[in-house]
């Protein structure tokens, strides 16, 4: 049985005053760190990549399991400034690439590119209306605008099946999505944030779960969330990370798992590497947005790095197909 949203639902995800101030507002720093590419999202890494190489080889992983090599019609949920759309077509062979994004800036910086065989809307997915179907879907960390900051679990996964109902009706039979996210640990949020990372371990066996949580741990636990909120206030509003078996329950009935991977030292990897950069461009950056945004930018990465090393949040991967 799916969990759809109610039919006429009029909730649509992150609002358009959360979104410019995520990516117009601060992306005109975010540029400034995230390498030639301007993907916002994970790479993919191997030993030896820099950033670009590993972002290039997320981007060929999901064109790849979503199978849109070769491709008529391929859509982006949440296309950023278009480098997967340009990958789909220039490399993979893709005769027409449609991507979808709520960021007036990121939608004219792509559509100032004047790609071939790409298409840019500036619209919320849960107004597309596609002008046929899709041979596939891919959405890289686009699932974390949709839930919006509710705490129940059960308004969440409605949230997220009203997604891949939508994708389900847009693709063609045996179609194919390829989805990526920032992911709580399967213990769910509230536990991802105040437990002690022992406790987090998927082998910590029973004896670690039934640990008591000393003081020190409720002290680390009160931080993490003071943490989570002030990403959530200053960077990230209007998001809320899902839990792989949120997102699993929730295209339960219309999608076929087809593959899932946790990768987390991806994130790491990524994050550290974005740290670095925006180190580099701190001064640049405070003359665009202010020293207080950049501030608040470093501050929520710092916390990312350190939550995925603590395996509190990870980066998840899963390819479904049509049924």
């Amino acid at each position: 049985m799916t969990h759809g949203a109610k039919k006429g639902s009029s909730y649509k995800g992150t609002s358009s005053k959360a979104i410019l101030h995520q990516y117009d507002f601060l992306g005109d720093f975010y540029r400034l760190t995230l390498g030639p590419e301007l993907v916002f999202s994970y790479g993919m890494w191997e030993e030896g990549d820099t950033l670009e190489s590993a972002q290039l080889r997320k981007l060929d992983y999901h064109a790849e399991a979503a199978h849109a090599v070769g491709a008529e019609r391929v859509l982006d949920v949440g296309c950023g400034y278009g480098s997967l759309l340009h990958r789909l077509v220039e490399t993979h062979h893709v005769k027409r690439a449609v991507g979808i994004t709520m960021s007036p800036a990121q939608a004219a910086w792509a559509r100032d590119q004047h790609w071939p065989g790409c298409e840019v809307r500036l619209e919320n997915w849960f107004d597309h209306e596609p002008d046929g179907s899709y041979d596939a879907i891919i959405a890289i960390e686009a699932i974390e605008h949709f839930a919006g900051n509710t705490m129940w679990r059960s308004k969440r996964v409605a949230r997220y099946s009203e997604f891949f109902q939508r994708c389900h009706s847009w693709l063609r039979p045996t179609g194919r999505l390829s989805l990526q996210a920032n992911a709580w640990n399967d213990r769910g949020w509230l536990a991802s944030l105040v437990l002690p990372p022992r406790q987090l371990a998927p082998h910590g066996g029973s004896h670690v779960a039934k640990e008591r949580v000393g003081l020190k741990g409720v002290y680390g636990g009160v931080k993490n969330v003071r943490e989570g909120l002030h990403a959530s206030r200053k960077v990230f509003p209007e998001c809320f990370l899902p839990t792989r078996d949120e997102l699993t329950e929730a295209a339960r009935g219309l999608f076929r798992m087809v593959e899932t991977r946790n990768d987390p030292s991806d994130g790491v990897s990524t994050v550290e590497s974005w740290l670095e950069r925006a180190e580099v461009n701190r001064r640049r950056g405070a003359e665009l947005i202010g020293e207080s945004a950049v501030s608040d930018i470093i501050r929520e990465q710092k916390t990312a790095l350190r939550f995925m090393r603590e395996g509190r949040f990870t980066v998840v991967r899963m390819v479904f197909e049509k049924v």
